[in-house]
C-alpha cells in the first residue's frame, strides 16, 4: 500500500512502565530496576519512585530480562519481557521480603494490556513476518491487511513506477495519500506518487511494524491515515545467518477464472524467484553489532493486455474494414461532408463501382453504389499508412479477433547493511544504510504499431535506483531524562525510455504536425490513436518517458523526562521534500494523442455513436469531437516540457506530551503539535507560479517585480490538540478513549509539480459530440512555446493548455479529526480482544475545482474562460473572454469527509505453539473525491456540487482477517506421537499458518454517454426507470445486476435532470472470500543449524475474486463482470537456512 510517506517523529522506541509492590500490595519505593537486552546485553535503568511507579524510555524493540532489588526484599527476574516499539509495556513487580541471595525467577506474561497509552496501534512482530504467508514479492504491507479499519492493499501505478511493488491502502476513510511509513527513522516516500513507499525492506530484514491509526501520541504528526514504523534487524553477541530462495512458476499456478484449456491450451511462462540470505553479529561482544542482507527478486511472467473471459484479446479492423468497406455492418457510416453543418442532416456513405468516379472503391461491384461503404479517395493516407502498422486478425470475426502476449522482466536487488553502537552505557549510536537497484522491461502486443503493453505498465526499459540512510542515537542523561534523535535521507534516481524512443515517428514518418519534438530526442516516438471500441494503436502512455531524481531529508530530536505520575516529551520535526521531474504528462503525451468517438460519422438524435463510427471516422483523418469518450476523451493533444520541474518543500513541526498517571488505574495523554508548511518553491528563474484566473496570466514569483509568493500564504495556525484517557476497571479490562487531530501532509509537489510555462499540455475538441476538431493532414497545432520571455513575470496562458493552480490569499491545508472509545479485555489461553468505535473526520481535504466546466446544452461556447458572450443560436461567439477550452483547476482545500466505525481486534501472542491476529471492521466511508493529489470531481456545476458527496469509491463496509500460525502438537517432545519412533520423527516440527479473509465489496460508479449532455467537465449518468435486482451473473452475457433498470439520457442537455438521475457510487460490485495456507517443517541439522522447507498457497481454495462490473450503460457489457483479479492460486516452494 502502499502505506506511505512523510518524515515525522515517530516512535522507534517503546517504553517499560510498572508498580513495584510488596506482598500487601503497598508500593516499595526507590527499588533498583534494570532492564537487560538478551541480545546484546545493552542494560537500561531506573529506580521507582516513593509509590513504587517506575518508567524505562528510548527502549529499542527486542526481548528483555527486568531484574528488580529492594532492600529487604529478595532480587526477581523477569525474563522474556517483550518490548515493541511505539508501546507501553507494562511490567508490575511483586517482590517478596527475604535476603539477597534468595533470586526469585518469573516468566514475563505474553499477554500484556494497554494500560497508559490511548492510541490504536498494531504490531507485526519478525515471526509474523517471517512465518505468516506473504504475496509474491515477499511484501511485509500484505500484512497491513490485518489492522482494523484498514482496506485491503492493493498494486496501484505502474511496476515501471513501484519495482518495489508497494502496496496501497485507505486506514479509517481516510485517502491513501495520508499514510506515512518511516524505516529506521527516515522517511520512506515517493514524493511524486505519496500513496507508495519507495523503499519496501525484505521480509527477512524487519525485526518489527508498529501501525498507529487513530488518536496518535503528539510525537507522531504530519500523518492521518496511518503512521508506519519500521524496525530493521540488529546484530546480536551471537552469529547468526541464513540463506533463503522461494520460487514460483506457471506449472504451479491455477487458471485465472476465465482461462479455460480452450482458450488457453497452455499457461503462459511465469516464473518469480526470490533468493538472499542475512548474515550479523558482533563486531565487538556487548559494545559493536553488524547486520546485512541480499535480496533478489527475479521476476518473468507472460502477461496480456486484457484479462476476463477474452484475456490476450482485442479488436483490430478486418481487411475489409480497413479499405473503408462497412456494407456488412449494420452501423450507418455517415458523411460528416454533408448537412450543411447540422449533424442531424447527414446522408449515409455510398460508394462507387465507376473507377472514374470520385466516389469510386474497388470493393463496390454494383452498378447502383454500395452503401456504408467510403470512397477510396476519402481515406486519410495518414490512417492508411497507420493501419499497415496494425496486424491483421489472427482470430475470425470482426471483434475479439486478435490475441497477443508478452513477456515482462523484473530484476530486482535489495542491499540493507545496520551497525549498532553500545558507546557507553548511556550512549547507543545506529547507522543503516539501503538500497535498491532494478530493471524492468514491458513489451507492447501490437509490434510496430506499439499498443498497450503486455505488461503491469511501463513501456520499454526502466532502470531504478533507491538509497535510504538514516543515523540516530539515544542518550541517557540521567535515569529521568532521555534524548534521541536522528536524520535520514531518501533518496530515488529513474529513467525510462519507450520502445519507440529515439525516431520522431508522428513527424517524421507519419507525415503529422505538431506532433513530437524535431529539437529534444526525448519527445519521439509514435503518437497515441485512441479508437473507441478497438486496440489501442501507438504509444498510449502519456507518463512515458519520465527522468526522475527525488529525495527527501529528516531530522526528528526528542526529550523525555520522568518525573514522579508525569512523562513529559518534547521534540521537532524537520522534513524537506525535494522533486526534480522531466515526464511531460498532462492529459496527452509528448508523442501526442488523437481521440475518436465515432461523432462525426454517426447521425444526430439517432442511434449512439459505436465503434464502426469510430473507426470510420479515423479512417477520414478526423479526429476530435467534443465528449469522445476514447483515450484520455481529449480530443486531442500534446504534451511538451520546457523546464525541469522542481519543487523544494519543507514541511516543520515541534510537540509536547504528558502522560499523567493519576492513580494506578488511571492515566491520562495529553498533547499538543504545531505544524508548519511553508509553501513550496522552484529551483530556477522564479519561485513559484500562479494562474490569474481573472486575467488569463501566469504570474512568476521572484521576477518583473512579482513578490516570491505571488499573494498565496499558508496557516501558521496549525495546531493540533491530543486527549486521552485510559482507566483499568481490573486486572483483566481497560477502557480507553482518545480525540486529535493532525494535519494532512501532502507535499505540494504532486498537485504542483509542473505546469505552463514548465510543461504545457494541450487539448483541443471540437464544438460538440459530432463535430471533429481537424484533421490528421492538419495535426495538432503548436499552442506555443519556442521562445518564453518571462522578464516580465507575467505571460499569457495559451487557450489550449491545462492548467491547474491554487488561488491568491490563504491556501488551506486540510486536517483530519480521529476519535475512538475502546474496551480492552484479557480472555483465558491469552487471548486479547477489543471491541470499539472509531471515526475520523478530514476538514479541508485538498481537491481540484474545474472552473472552466460548461454547464449542459452549452458545449464549448458555454465555458466560462472561453466565451464572454455566446450565441447558442448560431454556435458563434459574440465576445470572447479568453478563448479557454482546456480545463482549467482552481486547487484548494474545501472538501469533507467522514467515517464512522465499528473495529474489533482479538489478538494471541506466539504461545504453547500457537499465534492468532485477526480484525473485524463494520464501517461506512464518505467523501467527495478519493484522493487529495489529483483529485477531479464528477461534477462541477454548483447547482449539483453536492452530487459527488457519496460513499468513497473505497468504502467496504464488512472486512474480516484472521491469521494464525499452529505449530502441530505432534512428534518429538509434543503432546502425540512424542517418542523417538519413525512416527515421531516423521511428524516432528510441522508448522501451519494462514490468513482468512472475508470482504464486502466496493462501490462503483453509472456513467452514460454524455453526447446529449453535451457539457465540458461534468459527468453524465444514466436514469433509473426501474428496481435495481441484484442478478449475481458472471461472464459474458450473465448481468451482475439487471441493466434494463437503467436507461441511457437522450434529452438535450438543456431538458430536465440533464445529468440523469443516478448518483456517484450506488451500486457495489462482488465480494470476496480468501484464504492464503502455508504448511513448512524445520529440520534441525545440528543444535544450531536448522534448515526449513515450506509450501505458500495464495488463494488456497482457487476462489474467483471479480473486478467491478462495467459501469457504462454505453457499453455492450453493461452490469456484466468481465474479469478477475489476478490471484488464482498460486504455490511457491521455499527452503531457508539459518543458523
Amino acid at each position: 500500500m502502499g502505506l506511505v510517506q512523510r518524515a515525522d517523529a515517530q516512535v522507534l522506541f517503546g517504553s517499560v512502565s510498572g508498580t513495584v509492590t510488596d506482598q500487601s500490595g503497598a508500593g516499595v519505593p526507590k527499588a533498583h530496576v534494570t532492564l537487560i537486552n538478551r541480545a546484546t546485553s545493552v542494560q537500561k535503568e531506573a529506580d521507582a519512585d516513593e509509590s513504587g511507579h517506575y518508567t524505562i524510555t528510548d527502549v529499542p524493540p527486542g526481548n528483555y530480562d527486568l531484574k528488580v532489588t529492594a532492600s529487604g526484599f529478595k532480587p526477581l527476574t523477569q525474563t522474556n519481557l517483550s518490548v515493541s516499539v511505539n508501546t507501553v509495556t507494562n511490567a508490575d513487580v511483586k517482590l517478596q521480603v527475604g535476603a539477597v541471595s534468595e533470586q526469585v525467577t518469573v516468566e514475563a506474561s505474553t499477554v500484556t494490556l494497554q494500560t497508559e497509552k490511548t492510541d490504536l496501534h498494531t504490531e507485526l512482530t519478525e515471526k509474523a513476518i517471517l512465518e505468516m504467508p506473504l504475496n509474491q514479492y515477499r511484501n511485509y504491507q500484505t500484512l497491513i491487511n490485518l489492522v482494523p479499519g484498514a482496506t485491503p492493499g492493493v498494486f496501484q501505478n505502474a511496476i515501471a513506477d513501484t519495482p518495489e511493488r508497494a502496496l496501497s491502502t485507505n486506514i479509517n476513510g481516510t485517502n491513501r495519500n495520508n499514510n506515512n511509513t518511516r524505516v529506521d527513522g527516515a522517511t520512506d516516500v515517493f514524493v511524486w506518487l505519496p500513496h507508495h513507499t519507495v523503499y519496501v525492506p525484505p521480509a527477512e530484514t524487519i525485526q518489527e511494524v508498529n501501525i498507529s491509526t487513530n488518536n496518535f501520541d503528539p510525537e507522531q504528526g504530519m500523518t492521518g491515515g496511518a503512521a508506519v514504523t519500521v524496525i530493521t534487524k540488529s546484530g546480536t553477541n551471537l552469529f547468526h545467518a541464513t540463506l533463503f530462495e522461494y520460487h514460483a512458476d506457471q506449472a504451479l499456478r491455477a487458471r485465472q477464472f476465465f482461462e479455460t484449456p480452450a482458450s488457453s491450451p497452455r499457461k503462459g511462462k511465469s516464473i518469480l524467484n526470490d533468493l538472499g540470505g542475512t548474515y550479523g553479529g558482533p563486531i565487538k561482544k556487548d559494545k559493536l553489532f553488524f547486520f546485512g542482507s541480499y535480496d533478489g527478486t527475479f521476476e518473468r511472467d507472460n502477461r496480456q493486455v486484457s484479462t476476463g473471459p477474452l484475456a490476450g484479446i482485442q479488436t483490430v479492423p478486418t481487411a475489409p474494414l480497413r479499405a473503408g468497406d462497412f456494407s456488412a455492418i449494420t452501423t450507418k457510416i455517415y458523411d460528416p461532408a454533408t448537412g450543411g453543418g447540422n449533424p442531424s442532416a447527414r446522408t449515409q456513405f455510398i460508394a462507387s463501382s465507376n473507377s472514374s468516379s470520385p466516389n469510386f472503391n474497388a470493393a463496390c461491384t454494383s452498378a447502383s453504389g454500395c452503401p456504408n461503404m467510403i470512397p477510396t479517395a476519402r481515406l486519410s493516407s495518414v490512417s492508411t499508412q497507420i493501419l499497415g502498422l496494425v496486424p491483421l486478425p489472427n482470430l475470425p470475426g470482426d471483434t475479439a479477433n486478435f490475441f497477443s502476449s508478452a513477456t515482462q522482466r523484473l530484476t530486482r536487488h535489495n542491499f540493507d547493511g545496520k551497525v549498532d553502537w553500545n558507546r557507553t552505557g548511556k550512549h547507543n549510536i545506529f547507522a543503516k544504510y539501503s538500497a535498491m537497484r532494478s530493471v524492468f522491461h514491458g513489451v507492447p502486443n501490437l509490434g510496430k504499431a506499439i499498443g498497450d503493453c503486455a505488461c503491469d505498465g511501463g513501456l520499454g526499459d526502466f532502470h531504478s535506483l533507491v538509497q535510504l540512510v538514516t543515523v540516530g542515537h539515544t542518550l541517557t542523561l540521567s535515569p529521568t531524562l532521555v534524548v534521541d534523535g536522528n536524520v535520514g535521507f531518501t533518496r530515488m534516481s529513474e529513467y525510462g525510455q519507450t520502445p519507440d524512443f529515439g525516431t520522431n515517428i508522428g513527424l517524421s514518418v507519419l507525415g503529422i504536425p505538431g506532433t513530437n519534438n524535431p529539437n529534444d530526442l526525448r519527445d519521439s516516438g509514435m503518437p497515441f490513436f485512441a479508437i473507441s471500441g478497438y486496440a489501442n494503436i501507438g504509444n498510449p502512455e502519456g507518463w512515458n518517458p519520465a527522468f526522475r531524481n527525488d529525495w527527501s531529508f529528516t531530522s526528528n530530536h526528542n526529550v523525555r523526562w520522568s518525573h514522579g505520575k508525569h512523562q513529559v516529551s518534547a521534540g521537532t520535526d524537520i522534513v524537506h521534500h525535494h522533486l526534480n521531474h522531466w515526464q511531460p504528462e498532462l492529459g496527452a503525451g509528448p508523442r501526442g494523442e488523437f481521440d475518436f468517438g465515432g461523432g462525426p460519422t454517426a447521425l444526430a438524435g439517432s442511434a449512439a455513436p459505436d465503434r464502426f463510427n469510430a473507426l470510420a471516422e479515423f479512417e477520414l483523418g478526423l479526429f476530435g469531437e467534443l465528449n469522445s469518450g476514447a483515450g484520455s476523451n481529449i480530443g486531442a493533444g500534446r504534451s511538451e516540457q520546457f523546464i525541469k520541474a522542481t519543487a523544494r518543500e519543507w514541511q516543520f513541526g515541534w510537540f509536547v506530551g504528558d502522560r499523567y498517571r493519576i492513580t494506578n488505574k488511571l492515566t491520562v495523554n495529553l498533547g499538543l503539535r504545531y505544524e508548519y508548511y511553508p509553501l513550496m518553491t522552484r529551483n530556477g528563474a522564479f519561485t513559484f507560479d500562479r494562474y490569474d484566473f481573472t486575467t488569463n496570466q501566469v504570474l512568476l514569483g521572484g521576477i518583473g517585480g512579482n513578490s516570491d509568493n505571488l499573494g498565496v500564504t499558508t496557516s501558521k495556525k496549525l495546531f493540533a490538540p491530543r486527549i486521552g484517557l485510559a482507566y483499568q476497571i481490573n486486572t483483566n479490562t481497560v477502557v480507553r478513549a482518545g480525540f486529535g487531530i493532525t494535519v494532512d501532509p501532502l507535499p505540494l509537489a504532486r498537485p504542483l509539480r509542473g505546469f505552463y510555462p514548465l510543461t504545457v499540455g494541450s487539448n483541443f475538441t471540437g464544438i460538440n459530440s459530432f463535430s471533429p476538431y481537424a484533421s490528421l493532414s492538419s495535426g495538432i497545432p503548436v499552442i506555443c512555446c519556442s521562445n518564453i520571455n518571462i522578464s516580465s513575470g507575467s505571460i499569457t496562458l495559451p487557450g489550449a493548455a491545462l492548467e491547474r493552480s491554487t488561488g491568491t490569499g490563504l491556501l488551506k491545508r486540510g486536517y483530519i479529526e480521529s476519535w475512538n472509545l475502546v474496551v480492552e479485555r484479557k480472555l483465558p489461553a491469552n487471548f486479547l480482544v477489543s471491541v470499539g468505535y472509531v471515526g475520523t473526520q478530514t476538514v479541508h481535504q485538498f481537491a481540484d475545482r474545474n472552473v472552466n466546466a460548461s454547464l449542459p446544452g452549452t458545449g464549448q461556447l458555454g465555458q466560462p474562460l472561453n466565451c464572454a458572450v455566446p450565441n447558442y443560436a448560431t454556435g458563434t461567439c459574440t465576445t470572447l473572454k479568453f478563448g479557454r477550452t482546456a480545463e482549467t483547476d482552481l486547487w484548494q482545500g474545501y472538501l469533507s469527509a467522514n467515517y464512522h466505525a465499528l473495529q474489533a481486534s482479538i489478538n494471541r501472542q506466539f504461545s504453547h505453539g500457537l499465534m492468532v491476529k485477526g480484525a473485524y471492521t463494520y464501517s461506512k466511508a464518505i467523501d467527495f473525491t478519493d484522493d487529495d493529489g489529483w483529485a477531479s470531481l464528477a461534477w462541477n456545476d454548483p447547482s449539483v456540487f453536492r452530487r459527488n458527496r457519496a460513499r468513497a469509491g473505497f468504502d467496504t463496509p464488512h472486512i474480516f482477517q484472521l491469521a494464525y500460525i499452529y505449530e502441530l502438537p505432534v512428534g518429538k517432545g509434543k503432546q502425540w506421537a512424542s517418542g523417538e519412533s519413525v512416527v515421531a520423527k516423521i511428524l516432528s516440527d510441522w508448522q501451519v499458518s494462514g490468513i482468512f479473509s472475508a470482504i464486502h465489496g466496493q462501490p462503483f460508479s453509472l456513467t452514460a454517454s454524455a453526447s446529449s449532455l453535451n457539457a465540458v467537465g461534468q459527468r453524465q449518468t444514466p436514469d433509473q426507470v426501474g428496481p435495481v435486482k441484484k442478478l449475481g451473473g458472471i461472464g459474458t452475457g450473465q448481468p451482475f445486476y439487471d441493466p434494463t433498470a437503467f436507461s441511457a439520457v437522450i434529452r438535450p442537455g438543456t431538458g430536465p435532470n440533464p445529468y440523469g438521475d443516478v448518483g456517484r457510487n450506488t451500486l457495489f460490485g462482488p465480494g470476496s472470500v480468501n484464504m492464503d495456507f502455508s504448511l513448512f517443517r524445520t529440520f534441525n541439522l545440528t543444535e544450531r543449524l536448522n534448515l526449513q522447507f515450506r509450501t505458500d498457497a495464495a488463494n488456497f481454495f482457487n476462489s474467483p475474486h471479480f473486478n467491478n462490473p462495467t459501469g457504462s450503460r454505453s457499453s455492450g457489457n453493461f452490469l456484466i463482470i468481465t474479469s478477475a483479479k489476478n490471484d488464482e492460486r498460486q504455490f511457491r516452494f521455499g527452503l531457508r537456512l539459518a543458523f
